[in-house]
């Protein structure tokens, strides 16, 4: 079994492939780096050069977009009705701004101007033209991108001819086949330790992803905020701080995962699989 570690939107990631020899697997992760490497600047919040960049710093509001970004996009919409308004990519990429505030008070203040444009409402997709109904809203595709990266990655394998196949894109894992013939097992992470799992599952043709609260966050003054945008500034300690979903394919399951992690009063349709639930009152 071939294993490889490398970083990728900014998280540590790593591909493992049934091949004969390392020079075939050194052939096949350079193919993949390339696409996933373009993946990762195309649609990045920050990279000048990106697509995102460019809507988000628009000088009109009707915009052409790329087949690939459109489809995308088309699909940030499809989650934004079927988690409620909780999964949104415009109020991700609109929130996301007040991150640049140098204190409380101004994030606040920040954070509330914002608030009204901080919706997909302010946008309309039709086919490949994108409409904004006003120049603040921005859109921001990180809590999809990098589990589309993942999904295309296992596509490309299985059309390489690759029968067995684990990709984990920073805790996003898509798995097919078998490793020396035994299922695939992952270990679900401690968020309190990270040398223990709160529970081990096998994954056959299918996708984990883990969202939660306890690595990736913006202090100011003292007091933290998640990298996961919710409409409320500061999140409620009753919540989860941590939730492990399985599903067919990886954007469902990491946009289910962040979205029940905001929002555990929603009601997944039945394909989606609830493994842990981690929170401080457990």
């Amino acid at each position: 079994m071939y294993l490889a570690h490398f970083t990728a939107f900014t998280t540590p990631c790593e591909i493992q492939i049934d091949v004969e020899t390392k020079q075939e697997g050194d052939k096949i992760l350079s193919s993949l780096l390339t696409e996933i490497r373009r993946l990762q600047t195309e649609y990045s919040f920050f990279e000048t050069t990106s697509q995102i960049y460019a809507i988000n710093h628009r000088t009109c509001d009707t915009l052409s977009l790329s087949k690939e970004l459109s489809t995308i996009l088309s699909l940030s919409l499809f989650y934004t009705q079927m988690t409620q308004g909780t999964f949104d990519v415009a109020m991700a990429g609109t929130l996301k701004q007040a991150n640049s505030a140098d204190s409380l008070n101004a994030y606040k203040k920040m954070h509330e101007a914002l608030q009204p444009f901080a919706s997909s409402s302010s946008l309309t997709l039709e086919g490949e033209t994108l409409y904004f109904s006003n120049p603040y809203t921005q859109i921001d595709l990180g809590g999809i991108v990098k589990e589309y990266a993942v999904d295309q990655t296992i596509l490309v394998l299985q059309k390489m001819g690759i029968t067995s196949a684990l990709v984990n894109f920073g805790g996003d894992i898509s798995a097919y086949g078998t490793c020396d013939n035994e299922p695939w097992r992952i270990g679900i992470q401690d968020p309190n330790n990270p040398e223990a799992n709160v529970t081990i599952r096998e994954l056959h043709n299918a996708s984990l992803c883990t969202s939660g609260h306890s690595k990736r966050y913006t202090t100011i003054e003292e007091q933290r905020f998640s990298h996961i945008i919710s409409p409320s500034i500061a999140l409620s300690t009753k919540m989860p701080c941590q939730i492990s979903i399985m599903a067919p394919t990886t954007v469902d399951a990491g946009i289910w995962s962040t979205s029940l992690l905001i929002n555990p009063s929603l009601c997944p349709p039945s394909h989606i699989s609830t493994l842990s639930v981690w929170s401080p009152n457990v």
